[in-house]
């Protein structure tokens, strides 16, 4: 039997940076600011304070590394229903489609309990990416019933995103408000850690490129960080896939070679897309979420983890990712299609 461990992270010193989340530069900032109000006009002064105050309270505030500020007022929204939920005025019609609903409020049930008495956190990982990923609106809000039926698995969940989708200010306000957190290990661990259940997706920035309209294809076959993490906290793994994702737009090859090799050095996918009418508004459609059944993952630690428990848990989760899907497409719209994993 192979009983080699799964690789771990090099022991290299902690090298500690400037950011901008950095107390020394915000408190540089605050002191150039101070330093050079006197000059300001009253009506620039009434445009660079609140600028600044948001700069270094909020922009700066590095929570996004930590657990958030969600705002579950926000996520009730109702107004956010013409946008991504059921409403009459809504530009595509969500729907949930749950594989086993009692299993899935049991597990929820099992998250309101600490550690110590059988509690268990769950991983929700989705696919596919598709170029914005609507269906994670539709599972961060209630605007398609989620919110209402087990509300602890978005009250009390993290969803892990792109770091540069925080860096853009105003947009990482909206994001972390629906309680969204930088997709760091680090980050990840920090939430699991603070009985918080994560949505994740897995195929991230190749998977986005990969999308193309008609067809369904998730990047998962080299993907074995969020398997390991859930069995390093015994988190049980929810398989998630939403039919119509892929098809909210049109997307090309042009230009593809560089285009991985910019998402290769910088981490960040360009999608070349265009919906409605040629525009980046999104076709209108039905999105159906389909919500797997939880595998329950047993607990180990991480020095006895070894590759073949990853590849076996890991190879066992694409076959129920893959049973998901077929159980489902029919129902969902899609009877002839097939799932591709790259």
């Amino acid at each position: 039997m192979n009983r080699r461990r799964a690789p771990r992270p090099s022991s290299s010193p902690t090298v500690h940076t400037l950011t901008v989340h950095s107390p020394f530069v915000q408190g540089a900032f605050i002191a150039y600011a101070y330093a050079n109000a006197s000059s300001l006009t009253p009506a620039a002064l009434a445009v660079w304070v609140p600028v600044a105050y948001y700069l270094v309270f909020s922009y700066m505030d590095g929570t996004e590394y930590e657990l958030g500020k969600p705002w579950e007022r926000f996520q009730r929204w109702r107004r956010l229903h013409v946008i991504i939920g059921s409403g009459k005025r809504s530009w595509f019609k969500p729907r949930i489609v749950y594989d086993d609903e009692k299993a899935l409020k049991a597990a929820e049930t099992r998250g309101l309990k600490p550690d110590a008495l059988g509690g268990e956190r769950c991983i929700f990982a989705c696919f596919p990416h598709g170029v914005v990923s609507f269906h994670h609106g539709v599972l961060m809000t209630d605007t398609a019933g989620f919110m209402t039926k087990f509300p602890t698995f978005v009250t009390e969940r993290r969803d892990l995103v792109a770091s540069i989708t925080l860096a853009v200010p105003g947009y990482r306000e909206l994001l972390m408000w629906l309680g969204c957190v930088d997709a760091g290990k680090r980050t990840a661990k920090k939430c699991l850690k603070a009985n918080k259940h994560l949505y994740v997706l897995p195929g991230g920035e190749a998977e986005q490129m990969l999308t193309r309209r008609g067809e369904h294809r998730v990047f998962l076959k080299r993907r074995q960080g969020f398997v390991k993490l859930a069995i390093e906290h015994g988190s049980a793994l929810v398989p998630v896939y939403a039919f119509g994702e892929t098809d909210m737009y049109h997307t090309t090859d042009f230009l593809m070679r560089p285009r991985k090799a910019l998402m290769k050095h910088l981490r960040i996918a360009i999608p070349l897309f265009w919906g409605a009418w040629g525009s980046p508004v999104p076709k209108p459609g039905t999105l159906a979420v389909v919500v797997g059944t939880p595998m329950r993952i047993k607990k180990v630690e991480p020095e006895a983890i070894t590759r073949q428990l990853v590849d076996e848990t890991h190879a066992a989760f694409v076959d129920a990712l893959r049973a998901l899907f077929d159980k489902h497409k029919k129902q969902c719209g899609y009877p002839d299609a097939e799932l591709e994993v790259f």
